[in-house]
């Protein structure tokens, strides 16, 4: 069933999953490191908060994983949200098409570069993005109040969309928003559109965003 939600739709919510111990521990080890206080993400969160990475390669997220990915699939890029009342942003409809790697090595359809936090990203090729899923586990509550990320069914499964493409399937779909108790969890394509408003009601909306992959990259590229 989850499996299959994933593929019709490119998204599936698992509301709750986590439990509330294991969420408050989360929390804590996140707060404890003391990344960027005040900010409103953290990248390279699996090499900086241990237990997030724990987490991450644990039986309980790699049987949401591995069904969709096979056996093979391997978390490859974490990053902390954090929206809160001194950081309250607006996210417009968009696919996440960059990844994180090692080196930058020129290669055929293997573009744009950029640098974040020293790391280098690059847009690859749309095969690659198709074998990635997006597991982002809330740490609070979300909904529309407090900019819970809304999605529009189906929209990845027509590879990497141009702005103007975006803009059509704004105007004849409707956005749904992934409300979820502290503990539930969003599965995505990267590929998938999706948004997210300014809080209404400003309070923390933390999420831990993983990506995972099963596929090798070309050319002597590597993931980060």
């Amino acid at each position: 069933m989850l499996v299959r939600e994933i593929e019709i739709n490119g998204f599936a919510t698992i509301d709750p999953y986590l439990d509330s111990d294991s969420i408050e521990l989360l929390i804590q080890d996140i707060a404890a490191s003391n990344i960027n206080p005040g900010r409103a993400g953290i990248r390279n969160l699996l090499e900086l908060v241990p237990s997030v990475k724990r987490l991450a390669q644990s039986p309980e997220i790699r049987s949401l994983v591995e069904p969709i990915l096979g056996d093979g699939a391997r978390v490859v890029r974490g990053i902390f949200f954090d929206k809160n009342p001194t950081t309250n942003w607006k996210v417009p409809w968009h696919q996440d098409l960059s990844i994180a790697v090692k080196n930058r090595l020129d290669l055929p359809d293997y573009h744009p570069w950029s640098v974040k936090e020293g790391i280098p990203h690059v847009q690859p090729h749309t095969a690659i993005l198709e074998q990635m899923l997006t597991v982002r586990i809330h740490l609070d509550r979300t909904d529309e109040s407090n900019g819970a990320l809304k999605v529009i069914p189906g929209s990845h499964r027509q590879g990497k969309l141009s702005n103007l493409e975006i803009d059509r399937w704004k105007q004849v779909s409707t956005g749904i928003s992934c409300n979820c108790e502290a503990g539930g969890i969003l599965l995505m394509r990267p590929l998938l559109l999706h948004a997210s408003s300014i809080a209404i009601v400003p309070s923390h909306r933390r999420v831990i965003h993983l990506e995972y992959t099963s596929c090798q990259l070309p050319g002597g590229l590597e993931w980060f």
